[in-house]
């Protein structure tokens, strides 16, 4: 018998340890007549912002919450972002607390010259065309939202490691935004694995459904992938618009390179809408 084996009682059984681990999440741990820091306060406010925003990119996903539709108005190259909530694939979210006009006249113009480019020669028209004669063809444009923050409110700080130790004017708040893309390129459409999604149940059987949902959830997580727009994740698309430069514009398209996110009342719906025409069969 192993000597070690009596420090285990008679049966000779030994009690593993269960195997633990950490991640990268932490949270600071308050006690009396603690010295508090900036660090400390940063820390604190890292793992809630952390904690919801991880929330949302893993159990909700990203894409359009409610509103936020483009919608045309009376102006020549204009439109209107109508007011809502989005959620971008890092799990943040972007507000829209009011309608926004946006000016597509020099997206118009840059597609323009782009094709003019692209097209060789530019015919110009003759003098015995009429106006309508003498309006370019509408151009293409995609309309996207991203995250943005900003800093306000400057107050005079002491010097601390960060400065030096010499005094420094830092801003105290810090505002959740958004900002508004126009490009002529659809938008990044998102990490393949989500985009792949709906391809992939179509293609699934039925018997094989429950199968390939644990073989998905169980696959290595989706994660954003860099790009130019914000340098750490992705813009949303919104809409897809046809303008005339210089005119109005002619279609818009909200459904086309716009990612959703269904609220769970509207997930709920649709399971007793699936439940009752199960029934109705």
């Amino acid at each position: 018998m192993h000597p070690h084996d009596h420090a285990h009682g008679e049966t000779g059984h030994h009690k593993h340890r269960p195997l633990t681990g950490t991640n990268d999440v932490h949270r600071s741990r308050y006690f009396y007549s603690m010295l508090l820091e900036a660090e400390d306060m940063s820390v604190e406010q890292d793992f809630h912002l952390g904690n919801i925003r991880r929330h949302n990119a893993e159990l909700h996903g990203y894409g359009t919450v409610c509103g936020l539709r483009v919608d045309d108005t009376e102006c020549n190259e204009r439109v209107i972002l109508r007011k809502g909530v989005a959620l971008d694939c890092l799990g943040r979210e972007i507000r829209v607390e009011r309608d926004v006009e946006i000016d597509l006249h020099e997206a118009a113009e840059a597609a323009l010259r782009a094709r003019q480019r692209g097209e060789g020669t530019h015919e110009h028209p003759s003098e015995d065309d009429d106006d309508e004669d003498c309006k370019p063809d509408p151009v293409d444009l995609y309309i996207s939202i991203c995250y943005h923050e900003s800093f306000e409110r400057p107050v005079q700080a002491l010097g601390g490691p960060e400065t030096c130790c010499a005094p420094s004017c830092e801003p105290s708040r810090v505002r959740h935004g958004f900002r508004i893309e126009v490009s002529l390129e659809p938008p990044d459409p998102g990490p393949e694995k989500i985009t792949e999604l709906l391809e992939d149940i179509d293609k699934c059987e039925h018997k094989k459904l429950s199968e390939w949902i644990s073989d998905w959830i169980t696959d290595c997580c989706w994660s954003c992938r860099p790009d130019p727009c914000d340098k750490d994740h992705h813009c949303l698309g919104l809409a897809h618009v046809r303008v005339i430069p210089g005119g109005k514009v002619t279609d818009i398209d909200n459904r086309k390179g716009r990612p959703l996110v269904l609220p769970t009342v509207l997930i709920a719906a649709l399971a007793q809408y699936a439940v009752q025409h199960r029934r109705a069969r």
